[in-house]
């Protein structure tokens, strides 16, 4: 691991989720991995378990955390029963001269030549746009003395003054109904990292970007994947697994050349025939077969064998 520090300011978050968002956003930035990491909080107070989440995504990228700075108590104690250093901010003192308050401390200059900053760089003379003059002229991203020691730190990626975007957030095209807010259930999405493999189906996979009207058969020795829904008296026949983003109604066949581990996935179940391998299953008697009603929320379900039978479960 690179000893040197990368420091993440997130003084500007004011929740769990902002300082998730940041941090991740902070690894996108190069030379940013296997680092010790050091975080900047305001006032914020955080929990053991949202601690534990934020180490745990900076483990996850190969990097450590080596200290939290914050004026918190309780988020202070929480981490020094953890074992975390934990620092109090520094105030940069201001110079005579008007410069520029820049992202990293300067320690004021005595009488004592041999005087360091914090970070270990000799107090120097200024250029004019407040950086000591071998910093100024690398940019004054990445701080860095004699020994190799040093830190950089991560500020918000921004627009270029021509309006090129080097990275933005995701935008919604639809808005989101308050009502269904107050169903969200908080999930925790950075569990400790793991070193068990990923499991890689290595049969090929077809996507079919439309939907299956009445009529239509689709066989493929594989996985299928497809992105609309599956009417009735349409068929879909697979070696590998199934897959619908949308309503299947239709027949369904996975597995069909005799395994038994095969899968059938869709947003809504609603087959008029589910197989996989040599096991069969129909529609529940009384279903509207024809007609369905269409939500904005749907429970994905997953077709597989238990015992000699095709039972459905559900994917959280």
């Amino acid at each position: 691991m690179n000893n040197e520090l990368f420091v993440i300011d997130l003084t500007g978050c004011t929740n769990t989720g902002e300082i998730i968002t940041s941090v991740s956003a902070a690894f996108e930035m190069p030379d940013s991995r296997e680092r010790k990491i050091g975080l900047k909080l305001n006032d914020i107070t955080l929990n053991q378990a949202q601690i534990l989440s934020i180490q745990s995504l900076i483990a996850s990228y190969a990097s450590e955390l080596d200290f939290v700075e914050t004026l918190n108590e309780s988020t202070k104690n929480i981490c020094e029963n953890m074992g975390i250093r934990v620092q109090t901010p520094q105030y940069v003192e201001k110079h005579e001269t008007n410069y520029e308050q820049i992202g990293f401390e300067i320690a004021p200059k005595d009488d004592n030549s041999n005087a360091q900053s914090d970070f270990g760089v000799q107090p120097q003379e200024l250029k004019g746009n407040g950086l000591p003059s071998d910093i100024a002229d690398m940019g004054g991203n990445n701080i860095s003395d004699s020994s190799g020691n040093g830190f950089e730190e991560f500020q918000p990626i921004e627009f270029n003054e021509d309006g090129k975007q080097t990275m933005e957030t995701y935008k919604k095209a639809y808005d989101e109904d308050e009502e269904d807010k107050q169903t969200w259930e908080e999930v925790d999405y950075y569990a400790p990292p793991t070193d068990e493999p990923v499991v890689v189906d290595s049969k090929q996979t077809i996507y079919v970007n439309q939907t299956l009207r009445s009529g239509q058969v689709l066989e493929f020795d594989g996985n299928i994947v497809i992105i609309g829904d599956c009417h009735p008296g349409s068929e879909i026949k697979a070696t590998g697994d199934i897959t619908v983003w949308g309503v299947l109604g239709s027949i369904a066949h996975a597995g069909m050349k005799g395994n038994r581990d095969a899968k059938i996935r869709a947003l809504k179940m609603n087959a008029v025939q589910l197989r996989i391998a040599n096991c069969y299953s129909r529609r529940p008697d009384g279903t509207n077969i024809p007609y369905i009603i269409k939500s904005s929320v749907f429970t994905p379900e997953e077709a597989r064998i238990v015992d000699d039978s095709i039972v459905l479960f559900k994917i959280n």
